[in-house]
């Protein structure tokens, strides 16, 4: 079992994805600053720029999109449908399509026009970049002469998030397991989103005897999101090795964004 928490990158026809935390490059062949974005939906049409950068050698023809995306339980990201909590279908581009150089940069100008009475809740979306050309790759030759020949397409996302006033942040803890790791511990929780904005959430976990309160191990939880009406399954690894016996878990979790908020959980664990 792989332990991690952090918000993870995924592939759709090596489709990558911008983290919260870094910017990141498709491929090292297009950047783009900023690396997310945060828009005020009480203004009527929020507006903004970013840029774009070809860093590969050749020239490029991109294309922006929007689209929708929702984090698993197991913390992939994937695209789906529009829904009530959707950017989506509000995000206009200008240019739409555009062509670069290598080692040049444009900016390109978004704008969301929103519908109106918009409910108190955190929206999202992303705006995708996607070459009209990829990469062209062959693979070997079959018993039977024939090869196989794929073009890759390297997408490049960078996540929005609007709000509005009286968002609810809201959360709960929920089962607790443990398991030993060679010479490590492996902890998973269960985080659910029972509000109407996202949970951009880091913390700690403190394992203690359950019977004497004696602390045995103290580990970060690295920031993870969960999107209203989700749960994320979160993964942690300790550095310690536990023996069999009774333990109390607790979990400490606080927003980052924003920061007031704090939620926990204090459960028994039992491991042979």
């Amino acid at each position: 079992m792989h332990y991690s928490n952090i918000f993870r990158n995924f592939l759709l026809f090596f489709f990558a994805f911008f983290t919260l935390i870094q910017p990141f490059s498709a491929s090292a062949s297009l950047g783009a600053r900023p690396a997310y974005l945060f828009v005020d939906l009480e203004k009527r049409n929020p507006s903004g720029t970013f840029t774009v950068t070809n860093m590969s050698d050749e020239t490029q023809t991109y294309r922006a999109n929007a689209i929708h995306f929702a984090i698993s339980e197991e913390g992939s990201v994937h695209p789906v449908a529009p829904d009530a909590y959707s950017l989506a279908k509000w995000i206009k581009f200008n240019p739409k399509e555009f062509t670069l150089a290598p080692k040049t940069s444009r900016e390109i100008r978004f704008s969301i026009i929103r519908k109106k009475n918009l409910k108190p809740r955190e929206y999202w979306g992303a705006i995708e970049f996607m070459p009209l050309k990829g990469v062209k790759y062959s693979g070997e030759t079959d018993k039977e002469g024939r090869k196989m020949k794929f073009e890759v397409l390297t997408a490049l996302l960078i996540p929005i998030y609007g709000s509005m006033k009286g968002i609810n942040y809201q959360g709960k803890v929920s089962d607790v397991t443990a398991e030993r790791l060679k010479d490590k511990t492996g902890f998973t929780a269960l985080v659910e989103n029972t509000g109407t904005g996202v949970l951009r959430l880091k913390g700690e976990l403190e394992v203690l005897n359950a019977s004497s309160g004696e602390v045995f191990l103290k580990t970060t939880i690295n920031n993870f999101d969960v999107m209203p009406g989700q749960k994320r399954r979160i993964k942690i690894l300790a550095n310690e090795s536990l023996l069999g016996g009774r333990y109390t878990a607790m979990l400490l979790l606080q927003q980052t964004r924003p920061e007031e908020l704090i939620f926990s959980l204090q459960e028994e664990f039992e491991l042979p």
